[in-house]
């Protein structure tokens, strides 16, 4: 018996045409990542029952979902399928908005033990949330957030007929050399920013009825996009939008070495909060504005974004 080591895990995926089943002979994409605690989240229900010599009489396995993380770095083509289901939607001659399309895939997770390998397989997970982090000087960080309804049982082999696409190797953005433009339409002059947050939430939730151990199915709830803008405090316009609650449009562009990129947008913004703050001395006098894009009409969505290959 050989313990599992974590860097001889392997992370694969593939999408489900029907949500909760596997296709058959699936072709499997290997991902790229850097941790991941997407498990099986089990719950129990502990019946207030009187004893009268105080133990606890039960404890009962009522139910059983799944989710969790999954912590990666932001590279040119590696999650665009993840994009896609992030998105309920689906690329357009290479450009993606958010829309209402239920999507959903099975994880495949591998691990090396020696004679006898474990597999263990979550099916109709859902892509909830991503919490994007470009910080000066740092990758890129894309961190998703999972949602599933059942894992198989734990097997010794894979699926028949299984095979497996090889992970991409497109370079790592970095916030530093990688951020070509960042932009916010409305705004005289753009602000100097020294980290940016952006985080995409589905709000899905889940379906319980009556005679199921697993959740029924998933909905989706409002879309929303939120961040922060960490900025030197060098012009007054930031917080001027702040005050006066204008509209912004901010717009980053992620271009790699090799000339791949993407362009995120979010057409329409509004600064919610914010002022100049004094950490004290020897430190530069930072904005920190929180944020959230809503819909524009013309774009017709909260967030676009264009990919293009080198």
């Amino acid at each position: 018996m050989t313990v599992a080591d974590g860097s001889q895990v392997r992370l694969a995926d593939v999408s489900e045409a029907t949500i909760g089943t596997t296709p058959a002979n699936p072709v499997f994409q290997i991902m790229r990542y850097v941790n991941s605690e997407v498990r099986i989240s089990k719950q129990t229900d502990t019946p207030n029952e009187i004893r009268a010599d105080r133990n606890v009489a039960s404890i009962v396995d009522v139910g059983r979902s799944v989710q969790g993380p999954i912590n990666t770095f932001l590279s040119f083509g590696t999650f665009d399928t993840w994009l896609q289901r992030l998105l309920c939607s689906t690329w357009n001659a290479d450009v993606l908005k958010n829309g209402v399309v239920q999507q959903a895939a099975t994880l495949e997770f591998f691990y090396e033990q020696g004679a006898t390998d474990s597999y263990i397989r979550y099916q109709a997970c859902r892509w909830d949330t991503l919490a994007l982090t470009l910080r000066a000087r740092q990758s890129v960080q894309a961190n998703w957030g999972i949602r599933g309804i059942r894992s198989p049982d734990p097997t010794n082999a894979i699926i028949a007929g299984a095979t497996y696409t090889p992970a991409t190797t497109t370079p790592v953005f970095n916030a530093g050399l990688n951020v070509s433009a960042l932009s916010f339409t409305g705004l005289a002059n753009a602000p100097k920013v020294q980290a940016m947050t952006m985080n995409i939430a589905n709000n899905v939730y889940q379906n319980d009825i009556l005679g199921a151990y697993e959740p029924y199915s998933h909905g989706l709830g409002r879309f929303e996009v939120t961040g922060s803008l960490t900025t030197y405090f060098e012009t007054i316009d930031a917080y001027q939008a702040i005050l006066d609650h204008d509209d912004v449009a901010i717009s980053t562009t992620l271009a790699d070495a090799l000339g791949n990129s993407y362009v995120i947008e979010l057409p329409k913004t509004k600064f919610l909060d914010g002022g100049p703050t004094v950490a004290g001395n020897g430190q530069a006098v930072m904005i920190d504005v929180p944020y959230q894009g809503y819909f524009d009409q013309t774009a017709g969505a909260s967030i676009v974004i264009t990919r293009d290959a080198a």
